[in-house]
């Protein structure tokens, strides 16, 4: 299940996103969800927006780490491999690659995030601002959503270090 959601990760993120915002913006039709005063909804786009910033710098830097050491790994011959580190048979992996591709993606959704939060903070006028609530819920789940998938990589890659 988890290989089929590492095939496209941003889909099912973002699917997920738009029906988490759909459901609040049903809640809130029917009556059963009040929306957060105006200041507040800022607020939150601004907090959102900058920890989108925030946990891409973090991821960036993870992606920064594991590609230095890449270039500082050894290539397996193909015969003997017991002897070399576990770490050089993963940069030579396909899941290698696989994981660079994620951790790129978890960026580009992240600053996707921060982006759309602070342009509509800038540009939506004072009508349509009410929705900015249902783009913070968005924003929200897409962030979370993001974070789950790096701990998902992480712990594949811990476990690889383990075996």
């Amino acid at each position: 299940m988890i290989d089929k959601y590492f095939k496209s990760p941003i889909l099912y993120d973002y699917t997920l996103a738009l029906v988490i915002c759909g459901a609040c913006y049903f809640l809130h039709y029917k009556g059963y969800l009040q929306l957060p005063s105006f200041e507040n909804t800022v607020a939150i786009t601004s907090d959102l927006s900058t920890i989108a910033l925030t946990l891409a710098g973090f991821i960036l830097t993870l992606l920064t780490v594991l590609i230095t050491f890449k270039t500082g790994a050894k290539t397996p011959n193909g015969r003997n491999n017991e002897d070399v580190p576990l770490f050089d048979l993963f940069f030579s992996s396909k899941l290698y690659f696989q994981t660079v591709t994620l951790l790129k993606n978890c960026i580009k959704s992240l600053i996707f995030v921060a982006v759309l939060g602070f342009s509509l903070k800038i540009f939506l006028n004072e009508v349509l601002l009410k929705f900015l609530f249902f783009t913070n819920v968005l924003g929200l789940t897409i962030i979370v959503a993001t974070l789950w998938r790096s701990l998902l990589i992480l712990t594949k890659i811990v476990a690889l270090q383990k075996d």
